[in-house]
C-alpha cells in the first residue's frame, strides 16, 4: 500500500522542570521494530489535534471566553485593595507586552511577559503626574503597588483574576463592553483641525452624548445629532445634521466646523478610566473626551 505524506503541524514542545529530560528520549531504546513501525505509519498518515494556544493568544484557562489582549479590563471589588474604590475608575489593558490604563488618578504603562499562566509584570511603571488630593490618589498608590507582585493569572467567562505567589487572588477585573461603556455624556477637551490637535476655546462647551444608535450633543454655536455604530473598538458616526444658527465670532465658527468633522472622522474608540478616545485611521486623535460629572 502506498502511503501519500501528510505535512503536518509542528508542535510546541512541553515545559519539564529543569534537568528532566523528555521521556520519549529514554524510552526510544526499548521500542520494538514492531512498535517503530506503527510510529511511523501514525506519522505518515495522520496527525494528532493540537489543542495548544498561543501563549500571545492570552488564554490563561482552556476555560476562558474572553481573550486577555485586546480587552479592556476594570477592577472590581474581588479583591480589596484596602481603601474605598467607589466612584473611582481603575482599568487595564494588555497589548504588544505593554499593559497601560487608568490607576484612579493617572494614566500608567509598563511591560509585562506572559508564558502558559505565568505573568510578571515590570515594577518600571511610568505615570502621568497629575496630583489628586482625593481618594483616588490612596487608590492609585494601592493598585500599582500590587502589579509587580503577579506571578500568575487565570481567565473565566469575562473575568480577569492576577494572582500572587502564594496563589491569593490580587486584583479582579471585568472585561468591559466597550458598546455600553461609551453611552453617555461627555465633554471633548481637544479636537483635529484638520493639521493639528487643538485644545478648546476657552469659554466654550463642546459635547457628546452617545445613546443606542444616536449621538447627539453642542458644537459650540449649535447642537447636533446623528447616527453612530459601534462593534468591538471600532465606531462609525455620521452623517451629522446640526441647528444653522450663525456665530458670532470666527473663531468658534470655525471651531465648529472642525469639531463636527472631527467626529465623523473617527472609526475606532479607546475607553481609558473616565477618558475617551475617538481616533483616526492609524490611531491618531480625531477628539479626545472626558467623562461629563453626574447631573445634580
Amino acid at each position: 500500500m502506498e502511503l501519500s505524506p501528510r505535512r503536518c503541524p509542528l508542535r510546541r514542545g512541553v515545559r519539564r522542570p529543569e534537568g528532566e529530560a523528555p521521556r520519549l528520549m529514554h524510552g526510544a531504546r526499548g521500542l520494538s521494530w514492531g512498535a517503530l513501525v506503527v510510529v511511523l505509519l501514525l506519522a505518515a498518515t495522520g496527525c494528532g489535534s493540537d489543542d495548544s494556544k498561543d501563549a500571545s493568544s492570552g488564554s490563561g484557562s482552556k476555560a476562558a471566553g474572553t481573550p486577555l489582549v485586546g480587552t479592556q479590563w476594570s477592577l472590581t471589588d474581588g479583591a480589596p485593595l484596602g481603601v474605598p474604590t467607589t466612584g473611582v475608575s481603575v482599568t487595564a489593558e494588555f497589548a504588544h507586552g505593554r499593559m497601560s490604563g487608568s490607576s484612579g488618578c493617572n494614566t500608567y504603562g509598563t511591560s509585562y511577559t506572559v508564558t502558559g499562566t505565568e505573568m510578571r509584570i515590570s515594577p518600571d511603571i511610568v505615570t502621568t503626574l497629575i496630583g489628586c488630593s482625593d481618594g483616588r490618589g490612596a487608590v492609585e498608590q494601592a493598585y500599582l503597588a500590587r502589579l509587580p507582585k503577579v506571578r500568575s493569572y487565570a481567565i473565566v467567562g469575562t473575568t480577569l483574576t492576577l494572582r500572587g505567589a502564594n496563589g491569593k487572588a490580587l486584583l479582579v477585573y471585568a472585561a468591559v463592553d466597550g458598546a455600553k461603556a461609551i453611552v453617555g455624556n461627555w465633554n471633548a477637551t481637544s479636537y483635529y483641525t484638520g493639521n493639528a490637535i487643538v485644545g478648546v476655546a476657552a469659554g466654550s462647551t463642546l459635547t457628546a452624548n452617545f445613546e443606542a444608535e444616536t449621538v447627539s450633543g453642542n458644537s459650540g454655536c449649535n447642537t447636533f445629532n446623528g447616527p453612530y455604530t459601534s462593534s468591538g473598538k471600532t465606531i462609525k458616526i455620521g452623517p451629522l445634521a446640526s441647528t444653522m444658527m450663525a456665530c458670532t465670532d470666527p473663531a468658534l465658527q470655525a471651531q465648529e466646523q472642525h469639531y463636527l468633522a472631527a467626529l465623523q472622522l473617527a472609526t475606532t474608540y479607546r475607553l481609558t478610566g473616565t477618558r475617551l478616545d475617538l481616533l483616526r485611521p492609524g490611531g491618531t486623535i480625531a477628539a479626545i473626551f472626558e467623562s461629563a460629572p453626574a447631573a445634580g
